[in-house]
């Protein structure tokens, strides 16, 4: 474990001393969500929302008046044909139809449940995600008191961060001289991941204070599963990185090597767009991309509060994914090109 600590520090103290990868680690991912953030990118603020009030009671009308509080959401009520219109001409991204048995009361067991139908602008895949969170949060809170059990429903950028590193110490035949000090090959291993890990909080945590503080964004969930999340994708990326690092025999391949492995995620697992948009025949690619599950997880506990157990499913495949990727890294770790 002193191999470990002490080799760690040593990384971060040589990290600090490099600008450039201050920079972009911390400085420029800033930029960019400064960018996001003062241009907001059209009307993104709002998310604009029809609902068809078929019930007209007073459990609905309380329902609504909640949901008009919400500053996010634009709603507008109207009947079917009118919201669905609408819905068809892009001036509305979500219509919410109200079923006309709708109540807020203890439900009977076995009793019907109330239905809420969403339906969705498919051109609007941002808005549409985000209203949906932000409604299934409303839902959930008030589903215990309506069914006694189940709800009535049923987005940090991470990178491959093994970058070239393992590449140009191996071919400049640093690795080998680093072991044949008395440091084990699992301890140099574990000192990268433990460097980059911290890191990872460090910029996690610089960009949520700014976000929250700058740009006032509402984080809905634990900090706690936030960070854990956070940890835990750093590391599948980090080992994710190692593994593919140790294909890779020249400098010059790094960087394609590395794009080849990222950018497919970046555009599939629903970072930069919805995930609706992705066509069918690759549907079953991007359901279990490593970055689609940190990224469900991350959208479901920011915006939804979801709970460990809410997004275990996402989590299980976070964990599989690292445990593959682990051992690729420690089975094909070469001293030497």
């Amino acid at each position: 474990m002193g191999q470990v600590l002490g080799y760690t520090r040593m990384l971060i103290r040589a990290y600090m001393r490099d600008w450039v990868a201050l920079f972009f680690g911390f400085f420029f991912p800033l930029i960019f969500m400064g960018l996001f953030g003062i241009l907001n990118f059209g009307s993104f603020g709002h998310v604009s929302l029809g609902i068809v009030d078929n019930a007209n009671n007073a459990d609905s009308q309380a329902f609504i008046a909640g949901l008009k509080k919400i500053e996010t959401l634009q709603v507008q009520t109207g009947n079917d044909a009118a919201q669905q219109d609408a819905l068809r001409k892009g001036d509305l991204d979500i219509v919410l139809a109200i079923p006309a048995d709708f109540k807020i009361a203890p439900a009977r067991p076995g009793a019907s449940v109330p239905q809420l139908t969403l339906f969705e602008n498919e051109g609007r895949g941002q808005q549409v995600a985000v209203g949906e969170a932000i409604l299934t949060q409303v839902i959930d809170q008030m589903s215990f008191a309506v069914t006694q059990s189940a709800p009535i429903l049923t987005t940090r950028r991470e990178q491959v961060q093994g970058r070239n590193l393992f590449v140009v110490d191996r071919q400049r035949g640093v690795i080998r001289r680093i072991m044949a000090t008395p440091i084990s090959r699992r301890a140099y291993m574990a000192a990268h991941v433990l460097e980059r890990l911290i890191l990872a909080v460090l910029q996690v945590g610089v960009l949520i204070a700014v976000a929250v503080l700058l740009f006032k964004v509402q984080i809905v969930g634990s900090m706690a599963v936030l960070l854990l999340l956070t940890v835990l994708g750093s590391a599948l990326f980090l080992c994710l990185g190692f593994a593919t690092s140790a294909f890779v025999t020249t400098e010059q391949q790094a960087p394609a090597v590395m794009q080849l492995v990222t950018l497919p995620q970046m555009f599939l697992s629903g970072v930069f767009f919805s995930r609706d948009v992705v066509p069918s025949f690759l549907k079953p690619i991007s359901d279990y991309l490593p970055l689609t599950f940190l990224n469900d997880a991350l959208r479901q506990v920011a915006t939804a509060g979801a709970s460990l157990v809410d997004i275990r499913g996402d989590l299980a495949g976070l964990v599989l994914w690292a445990a593959v990727t682990f051992v690729l890294a420690f089975r094909f770790f070469r001293l030497e090109t």
